[in-house]
């Protein structure tokens, strides 16, 4: 059997040769096709002949193009082609080659059906590199991280180049040559505005996925040490703690627009209670404790979760509450703590406290009480 991307010539005027379609006009002047369009011509007109038989030409159903396209690339490895980046520039060149010559496409196809059935094969093989770059689900383009938050951060600025790459018109000849401009210049991956509907993915498909992925790997963790369970229970408490608070990337969110940033908060709205839902909050321990600390009148309670106002009621109230301060000097971090959930009415974590408690903050910041 023949190669499939064989030299062949045509006319005297039309020749495909080293991987590329030349054609020679009236005024002389040669015009070339590289890449897949190129190809795509050359396949076109040779399907349903002799010689096309012999190269085994079959472009007729999924399974035949597939493997048209496959020993396509197989063919042009060495010339580097096959390749996103290598395809978009040869079919730029292509429509350069093309400017300013009406139907010449038409001229050299030979008909509309012949014409119809290069530039499908043409779009149809470009769709399919789009797909290899950006892959099917947002998830696979960026792989899950911890956070949600810092993930969901990440995967809505790729998704406004998935979605751009997939919604592009590969036979508009402006749309592939800015492209390739912007491929070549680096700046192809930039975007200004994040994107945070994902293309073929629910809400609820994305954030169930997050979760089977993060608990997967909280129970393979935990599985890696004799008291399984206890370690389950501890990894649980520094899930609710990290993915649950999305301050860290309020700076980076300065760039977003006003929908952007609601809808970023919508999405962790339904994370949070989705979370709840598979991890239940803590009940703030009330029944078989002595309550000897007291809200007073002074301070505000701290606010759910906030460490740092914890930190900070501690601290402040020891300057004038002798009861308190020689509680808070004599006794241990966890009976603070349950003092401190049934006076807040929520779970004061023992680990977080004790961990804020140590934080060294770089520079002073006024009452988060106030």
């Amino acid at each position: 059997m023949k190669r499939l991307l064989d030299d062949y010539t045509f006319s005297p005027e039309l020749r495909y040769e080293g991987h590329r379609l030349r054609y020679t006009q009236e005024n002389c002047v040669m015009l070339e096709l590289g890449g897949i369009m190129g190809a795509a011509v050359l396949a076109a007109l040779l399907v349903d002949t002799e010689e096309g038989d012999a190269r085994g030409i079959n472009v007729d159903g999924e399974q035949p193009r597939n493997e048209f396209f496959l020993r396509y690339e197989r063919e042009v490895r060495r010339d580097n082609g096959g390749l996103f980046l290598t395809e978009v520039e040869a079919l730029s060149e292509s429509y350069t080659e093309l400017t300013g010559t009406d139907d010449l496409l038409l001229c050299i196809c030979g008909n509309d059906r012949l014409l119809d059935l290069a530039l499908s094969l043409m779009v149809e093989y470009m769709h399919r590199l789009v797909r290899e770059e950006v892959h099917a689900h947002i998830y696979e383009a960026v792989p899950w991280t911890t956070p949600f938050a810092q993930w969901l951060y990440n995967a809505g600025f790729v998704e406004t180049r998935r979605q751009q790459l997939l919604s592009i018109d590969w036979t508009k000849a402006d749309t592939v040559y800015a492209l390739a401009q912007r491929l070549a210049t680096n700046d192809a991956h930039e975007a200004e505005e994040p994107t945070l509907v994902f293309d073929g993915l629910s809400a609820e498909q994305v954030i169930r996925g997050y979760w089977e992925w993060l608990w997967q790997g909280a129970q393979n963790e935990a599985n890696l040490y004799p008291d399984d369970k206890v370690q389950l229970a501890r990894i649980k408490q520094i899930i609710r703690e990290n993915e649950t608070d999305y301050d860290f990337l309020k700076p980076e969110m300065k760039c977003f627009s006003p929908a952007s940033t609601n809808l970023f908060r919508k999405w962790m709205t339904q994370w949070q209670d989705f979370l709840n839902k598979q991890l239940p909050p803590e009940v703030a321990p009330k029944k078989h404790i002595q309550q000897e600390l007291f809200m007073d009148n002074v301070l505000p309670a701290p606010q759910k979760g906030k460490y740092d106002q914890v930190r900070e009621y501690i601290q402040e109230r020891q300057k004038y509450d002798k009861n308190f301060k020689k509680f808070y000097q004599t006794r241990k971090r966890t009976e603070l703590c349950l003092q401190l959930s049934v006076m807040f009415g929520w779970a004061v974590s023992d680990n977080s406290l004790g961990k804020s408690m140590r934080r060294k903050l770089k520079h002073p910041k006024k009452s988060v009480l106030k």
